[in-house]
């Protein structure tokens, strides 16, 4: 069927978009989790000192 034949025309074609893309996000997500980790390790240090 044409409708079918459109949808599949329309799918993200896999490839080094695709996967670049997909890298970028895993290092946002990367980017954010280090921040977060840095910001408890701060907040560590100024409650916990002893530590």
């Amino acid at each position: 069927a044409p409708s079918r034949r459109a949808r599949i025309f329309h799918l993200p074609a896999p490839g080094k978009r695709s996967v670049a893309e997909c890298a970028m996000q895993l290092r946002r997500i990367g980017d954010k989790w280090n921040l977060r980790q840095k910001i408890l390790n701060l907040l560590a240090k100024l409650f916990c000192p002893e530590t």
